[in-house]
């Protein structure tokens, strides 16, 4: 393989970047052929120190995901992060998709348990309806709902906190596998 099939085929392989991001890239690599070049070292040697074009495509894809959740982090752009990753290896199923899964899995409860004790009075006017027993229970009733309330501030902060701990494991793994390859 030569310098030129070596770019082609890493071409291929991200196609699925946008333009200017593949067009970096590449630019990014024929700068390092370049330099090595004037350094004396030959193509073979210079492809082989660069691995495979698959494996640079993965890492290319999965850091071009992490740097999308990073700028923009939402559930879509880090599950995407985090499916990408899962493609570095088999690991990773273990690694990060069950640690990712389980944090949501806390997150979703919290929701969840925070918008049953939001809507306690209403559940309960609907079971009992407008008694003398739900005048008394006023405050308790209001008591939930402001338990609810904090439940629910704690887990949207909670989910802002729990998107960047996960862009960066994701970064550290991504780190992890490079050094791995290499």
């Amino acid at each position: 393989m030569n310098k030129e099939i070596y770019l082609i085929e890493l071409s291929k392989l991200l196609k699925v970047l946008p333009k200017e991001e593949l067009n970096e890239i590449l630019a990014d690599y024929e700068d390092h052929f370049e330099q090595a070049h004037f350094r004396g070292r030959t193509e073979s040697d210079i492809i082989k120190s660069f691995g495979e074009p698959h494996v640079i495509a993965k890492e290319a894809l999965v850091q071009y995901e992490i740097t999308k959740a990073q700028v923009n982090p939402s559930l879509n752009s880090v599950t995407r992060a985090v499916f990408a990753t899962l493609g570095l290896g088999v690991l990773n199923l273990l690694l990060v998709l069950v640690p990712f899964i389980l944090g949501l899995s806390v997150l979703l409860a919290l929701f969840v348990f925070s918008v049953f004790l939001l809507i306690s009075p209403i559940l309960l006017l609907i079971q009992d309806g407008f008694t003398v027993t739900y005048v008394k229970e006023l405050f308790l009733i209001l008591g939930f709902v402001g338990i609810g309330l904090l439940i629910l501030l704690g887990a949207l902060r909670s989910t802002a906190l729990y998107y960047r701990l996960v862009i960066r494991y994701l970064n550290y793994n991504l780190n992890k596998v490079r050094r791995n390859w290499r």
